[in-house]
């Protein structure tokens, strides 16, 4: 048998309620030109046992790899190095990739054959509504002299940050630079290798078409604060900022000021995410204190004057005005 074309790689962790779902959408369009490889990352709940009931029944050229936990990005590279094919589409474990997909993808190619294949998502199974909003025509061709429409969503908005809305060339994702230096990121990660993809196509097709479904988490970071938070973020950050440089213009600035008006919100909302948790005063304040002597948050954050937003009252406040702003915050939370 010849090497498939494409190769689908699912990382799993602990997600027996949706993998199911998940497995169920990609076998239903198995063929001889597409391998699966599902990636069980250490799950401590019955998401191995799912994988094993459904590869045991199904046809499709499925592998399924047991290991022990190491990360979404980890993982994925995992599976990465395990693929036969020429391109790789990505599925997170509790989303959907929609019905003819991957023979679409496989047409996509055979027209175009290009590095990159861009595509959208919902998050509404029944109206199959587009989530994302892109100022491209369907199947507009980029190629490496005007690709600069893509650098300016990717320095400054997150509408193409989504690894799992690329059908990728695997040589491009082979690349050393998309898993250098990814020890310590949880957060981003997506961006992180999605830069250098983009960086290194020298065709990417994009296809305003739905192709999957995404089932976003709501509120991960609104009541439990993780410092880990600002050691992924500093580097994802960086990545975004280096690259906005390497794609700058002589005379043209906007793609970097993008970037680091991009980093000012998410840094922002890392101090906020430690203002807003359950967590005692003591705690925030020890944490918000660290916050503010880190070079990086200081540099883009704290100290940034130019952008202006009525959080930063709150959130660049002397400790003891913030303790009193906290103080009310949980009175009107306890009020809801």
């Amino acid at each position: 048998m010849e090497n498939p074309v494409i190769s689908v790689i699912v990382p799993i962790y602990n997600q027996e309620k949706f993998i199911g779902q998940c497995l169920k959408s990609l076998f239903q369009q198995a063929s001889e030109k597409v391998e699966f490889i599902i990636i069980n990352d250490g799950s401590t709940d019955r998401s191995l046992e799912i994988c094993n009931e459904m590869i045991s029944k199904c046809t499709a050229n499925a592998k399924l790899i047991n290991q022990e936990n190491h990360g979404l990005i980890k993982t994925r590279s995992i599976g990465l190095s395990l693929a036969k094919s020429e391109y790789i589409v990505s599925v997170d474990s509790d989303d959907v990739l929609l019905e003819n997909t991957l023979s679409r993808l496989l047409n996509l190619i055979e027209k175009y054959n290009p590095d990159i294949i861009c595509y959208n998502a919902t998050m509404d199974l029944e109206t199959r509504k587009p989530f994302f909003s892109y100022p491209f025509k369907s199947e507009e061709v980029f190629t490496e002299d005007n690709k600069y429409e893509i650098y300016k969503l990717l320095c400054g908005t997150d509408t193409m940050n989504n690894i799992w809305t690329k059908c990728v060339r695997s040589s491009i994702f082979r690349d050393k630079e998309v898993y250098e230096d990814c020890e310590g990121i949880s957060n981003g990660e997506d961006l992180y290798q999605s830069l250098v993809l983009i960086d290194r196509a020298k065709t990417i097709v994009f296809v305003d078409e739905v192709m999957y479904f995404w089932r976003k988490t709501v509120g991960s970071m609104s009541r439990k604060y993780n410092p880990k938070y600002l050691i992924s973020e500093k580097k994802v950050c960086t990545r975004r900022l280096e690259y906005a440089k390497k794609w700058t213009k002589e005379g043209n600035d906007e793609l970097v000021e993008s970037a680091k008006f991009f980093i000012y919100k998410i840094l922002r909302n890392i101090s906020r995410s430690a203002f807003i948790s359950n967590e005692k005063w003591d705690y925030i304040k020890n944490e918000i204190i660290k916050l503010r002597k880190d070079e990086f948050f200081n540099t883009y954050y704290f100290k940034v004057n130019k952008y202006r937003n009525k959080q930063d009252i709150v959130l660049k406040s002397p400790l003891p005005v913030m303790r009193l702003f906290k103080a009310i915050y949980n009175k009107r939370k306890k009020i809801k």
